[in-house]
């Protein structure tokens, strides 16, 4: 699929944002006294920012951005329309543990883990949109939902590092967490290359007993949305060059920086290059995505 800016900067910056809700709602439940207000509340206001500004970036996708209220309405039914929820009712615990802080100088643990709690839903309800989808078989697997809540936690874990505390002390948990990351996208890559190639046009037309079928003449004259948004031809060599650049900077050189060089500047740097790196995995998630139509319109196999 073409892999459009703003829904690699919606599944980036707020999954790194629930991935830091989830871990101050680990250390309040863990370490409640090791959080100061003014430390919450920094980190929660950078939580709830890179929750937002995500969010607002995945509304630029959409063909009629005013329209996308009425999406709240199909809950019953669509993955996408339960995220939106989910997003919005996330936000309540955490504007009343960040109001707590700010006003009465408490750190209220129930709101924090209900906070966390909340995030691993929204984050579920959002692999569930693409894991749904039988009609692109990259996605439609467990890998996924496995890959989206744990690339969310790793890009938060990284980002809670930068900021000073005891909970520097749990460095080593981050940077196994990142390792099973990395594991996780490997064996999703090994997924989707087992399965590349896997669907047939002339299994979709019915035909898998009369040879190759080929079209006689294109569908159209020119490019339709369809083919736009859902055919994308990635050269090998770039999907290669992603993947290193995906596994280096999203996790091998965070874990590294996080595990051998201390200070907040290394720390920064780390949780930049993580971001980085899970933003080039992102783009690969949706460039490498194979939607069946093109079956129906120029490609052979999918």
């Amino acid at each position: 699929m073409h892999p459009a800016l703003s829904v690699i900067l919606f599944t980036t910056l707020s999954g790194a944002g629930y991935g830091l809700s989830i871990w101050l709602g680990i250390t309040a439940f863990m370490a409640p006294q090791s959080l100061s207000s003014f430390v919450l509340m920094q980190i929660l206001g950078l939580a709830m920012a890179l929750m937002a500004v995500g969010l607002s970036f995945s509304t630029f996708h959409l063909g009629h951005p005013e329209r996308a209220w009425r999406a709240f309405s199909q809950w019953r039914s669509s993955w996408l329309s339960r995220e939106g929820v989910m997003a919005v009712l996330t936000f309540i615990p955490l504007v009343g543990a960040f109001a707590l802080a700010f006003l009465k100088g408490e750190v209220s643990q129930v709101l924090l883990i209900i906070g966390a709690v909340s995030s691993i839903l929204t984050l579920y309800t959002t692999s569930m949109i693409y894991a749904s989808l039988k009609a692109i078989p990259a996605w439609h697997n467990q890998w996924v939902v496995w890959g989206f809540q744990t690339y969310a936690l790793a890009s938060g874990g990284v980002v809670y590092m930068v900021f000073p505390g005891p909970h520097q002390s749990w460095v080593l948990a981050v940077s196994i967490l990142l390792f099973l990351a990395l594991l996780i996208k490997l064996a999703t890559w090994v997924h989707v290359d087992k399965k590349r190639g896997q669907f047939k046009r002339e299994a979709a037309l019915a035909l898998s007993d009369m040879g190759v079928a080929k079209p006689f003449d294109p569908a159209h004259n020119q490019e339709n949305y369809v083919q736009r948004e859902m055919g994308y031809n990635l050269d090998p060599k770039l999907r290669a060059k992603m993947r290193w650049s995906a596994l280096g900077l999203g996790f091998i050189l965070p874990a590294l920086l996080l595990a051998f060089v201390s200070g907040q500047i290394s720390a920064a740097v780390a949780a930049l290059a993580c971001l980085f790196g899970i933003g080039c995995e992102r783009w690969l998630f949706f460039a490498e995505a194979q939607h069946v139509v093109r079956l129906f319109f120029d490609k052979a196999e999918v």
